[in-house]
This record gives structure tokens, sequence and C-alpha cells, in this order.
């Protein structure tokens, strides 16, 4: 009951609670609703009669829970509709398009992987100018294309990555313990 609760801090409540520590005869029960018992309806044409009233008498205070939950909502909404029509990004965006406050990858590595930047030629080409292509001639070097079709990094793929490793998506990929922890290894031993 709301006027047992600690946490219940509304004004109506508090003026209860005095009430009933001023006058510690009253006594509260429950009753069912709608059976014929006089007060019951009493309360109930009361609670109807205020309905029609053109002013409301009583103020609820709107809890702050409830309002930091319903900013939290708005901020997640505007976010993801920001995350949908924006043209950056994609390539993440094709692994998460959901936005989320709770994923985080503190992982040097694989934070370059999923936002493309860092060492891939398609990224330097973007931010200094230099050549978008891989070494191996056959494609821009992308983040897809090192990962899987690169020949020239095949050997590092069949050694480290699962066997599977064609079907599982990039996120799928980097996030498998062996891949992830080898392919830190391979990336200080090159």
């Amino acid at each position: 009951m709301a006027l047992e609760s600690n946490k219940n801090h509304s004004e109506v409540i508090m003026k209860l609670r005095k009430i009933l520590l001023v006058n510690p005869k009253i006594k509260l029960n429950w009753v069912r609703a709608h059976v014929g018992i006089y007060g019951s309806e009493l309360a109930d044409l009361s609670a109807k009669n205020a309905t029609t009233k053109e002013k409301v008498d009583i103020k609820v205070k709107i809890p702050r829970s409830w309002i930091k939950n319903q900013l939290k909502l708005t901020m997640l909404q505007e976010w993801q509709a920001r995350w949908m029509s924006s043209p950056n990004s994609r390539f993440l965006y094709g692994i998460f398009t959901e936005v989320n406050t709770k994923r985080c990858h503190g992982d040097f590595l694989i934070n370059q992987i999923l936002t493309t930047h860092g060492c891939f030629p398609v990224h330097q080409h973007r931010i200094f100018g230099k050549s978008p292509d891989c070494q191996c001639g056959r494609d821009q070097g992308t983040v897809s294309h090192y990962v899987y079709g690169c020949h020239i990094y095949s050997e590092v793929t069949q050694k480290y990555f699962p066997k599977n490793f064609f079907q599982l998506g990039i996120l799928e990929l980097i996030l498998n313990t062996r891949a992830k922890m080898d392919s830190k290894l391979s990336s200080r031993t090159s």
C-alpha cells in the first residue's frame, strides 16, 4: 500500500500520513469495489463527480524517476533517428542497426575494425589522401576486404580465425575469443 511505502513522497500520501498520525483511531481497510457497500458506493460517486469538475483541485507531482525515464527514452529515439538517417558510419550501421547505451567495446583493435578507422587504406585515403587500394591490387583496403577477400592475409585468417569464419558476420568474428587474441598477437608481430 502506498501509505506504508517509505519511497512514496506524493503530497497526497504525505497529507494522509499526517492525518493518520494525528487521528490514530482512523483505520483503513481494503474494500472490494462495486459490491453494494454503502461507503464504497459513496466513494465511487464522489470520484465520478470529481471527473466533471472544470478545475483539478489536487496536485500530483510527477516523480523525478518518470521524468528521467522519459528524457532517456526521448534521447534514445532521437539518437536512433539520427543513426538511421546519417550517411556516416554505414559499415558500423550494418553491424549495429539499433543504438544501445550498454554496448561498449573498449578494445583498440576491435574499435578500429568497427569504425573502419585506423590502418585501413580507405580510411587513410579519407584522412590523408593516400591510395585507398589494398597492397594486393585486387580491391580497396576495406575491413571486409581484409577479412574476407585479401589473399595476402589468407594465411592469417586460416591460422587465427575459426573454420566457419566466412559464415560469420564481422561482429561475430571479431568477438570470437581465439580470433581476437590471436589477431592482437599477429598485429604486434607484423
